[in-house]
This record gives C-alpha cells, structure tokens and sequence, in this order.
C-alpha cells in the first residue's frame, strides 16, 4: 500500500506528467483552472451579445468600443483556459505568455467604453491611445519578446488598472465608479493568491474566481448604469 504524501496526488490514481520543467503537473489544480476561466469564456460571449446590442441602440461608436471590450475579457478568458488545458512544451510556454499578455488587453479594453461615454472631449482620444499603447508595450513583452513569460508583471498590471481613473475623476457616473472600484479591488486582491498560488492547493483557481467576480462587476457596471 502506497503512503500519499500530503498535498500530492497518488502516482497511481493520477499518474505524473512533467511539462518540461521539473514539477509534475497537477492535474487536479490544472483542470480546477481550465474549468473556471472555460466557464467564464462562455458566460462572456452571451455577454457580448447582450452588451453591443445594448449599445448599438444608442450609438455605433459605443457598440465599437463595447466589442473592443468584451473582446479583451473573451480573450483573456479563452487564452488562460487553453493554458490551463495544453499543458506540453513548447506550447505551454506560448501559451503562458499569451494568457498573461491578454491580462493587458483586458484592462485596456475594461476601460474602453467609460472613457468614450464619460471623457471630456479634450481627454477621450489622447487617453485611449495612451491605454492602448501601454496594452500594447505589455502584450509585446510577454509574447513577441518573450519577456519574463514564466513571471507575472503583477505591479505593471496594478498600475494600468488603476493610473487611467485619474483623469476620467468626476466625470463618470457614482454607480459606475463604485462598480469600477469594487472589481479593480477584487483584481488587486486577486492578485495575492496569485504570488502566492504555488504554497497552497487551488490557490490559482481562487485567482481565477477573483477575475470572474470582478469582471462581472464591471460588465454589470457598464451594461447597467454606463449604457
């Protein structure tokens, strides 16, 4: 009879496969992972439909952007359960790196829509290419320059979810900001487990919950009380 160590899957029920690195994987935590954000992916694409055709009633500039934002969130969602799902190399690696890029993208495009609707016109365009470009600079070095694609740019995150709400300060609805405030709070504590995911089991799929919950604060923000 085999004793299990704790904390680990026995090598007999749940056979270990290595991913080219020298920790097997664990299957158990991966497929947690992969089912969550899989999940999210579809809950977000009935979303999207919901959304653009909420928004395309008003404006098609607002139906633009709301896509530009639901995309991101699609995206992100589809690019971590696939890193989650793959789990060879070299692909993982490919994989990783793409799953944290989108984190970029998603922020960005998270921003998108308010900045339309609530941005003086002087600020509107000028911000939008400002988070667009440090979405662009970070998905660059995370996939094309392969930059650090195994660590997490946690602070780099930080900063792009929080720095753009300076301008857009009273200009955007009360309901709106505390929307935008509790998800950027469930990001930011979010992002404890995930330094932290490698210490306890599951940690990386209460990572995950902590993006599904704050995503779904801010699509309720925007659908609700922005459009």
């Amino acid at each position: 009879m085999t004793r299990e160590t704790p904390g680990k899957v026995s090598a007999i029920t749940n056979p270990p496969m290595f991913n080219g690195g020298d920790a097997p994987v664990k299957w158990d935590q991966e497929w947690a992972n992969a089912f969550t954000h899989g999940l999210a992916a579809i809950v977000s694409i009935v979303g999207l439909f919901f959304l653009v055709a909420k928004a395309g009633s008003v404006d098609v500039g607002l139906a633009i952007a709301c896509t530009a934002y639901m995309s991101g969130v699609i995206g992100t969602f589809i690019c971590s359960t696939l890193s989650h799902t793959i789990l060879r190399q070299p692909l993982l690696d490919t994989l990783r790196a793409w799953d944290q890029a989108m984190i970029y993208v998603m922020i960005s495009g998270t921003y998108t829509p308010i900045v339309y609707v609530c941005a003086a016109d002087s600020v509107r365009i000028p911000l939008l290419v400002a988070i667009w470009i440090a979405a662009g600079v970070g998905f660059f070095h995370k996939v094309l320059a392969r930059h650090r694609v195994n660590s997490i740019g946690t602070l780099s995150y930080l900063m792009l979810g929080w720095l753009p709400a300076i301008p857009l300060i009273g200009q955007v609805p009360g309901a709106v900001i505390a929307a935008m405030f509790l998800g950027g709070v469930l990001y930011s504590l979010g992002t404890i487990l995930l330094v932290n995911d490698g210490r306890i089991r599951y940690l990386h799929a209460g990572w995950h919950i902590s993006v599904m919950l704050a995503a779904a604060v801010h699509f309720f923000g925007i659908y609700l009380y922005l459009i």
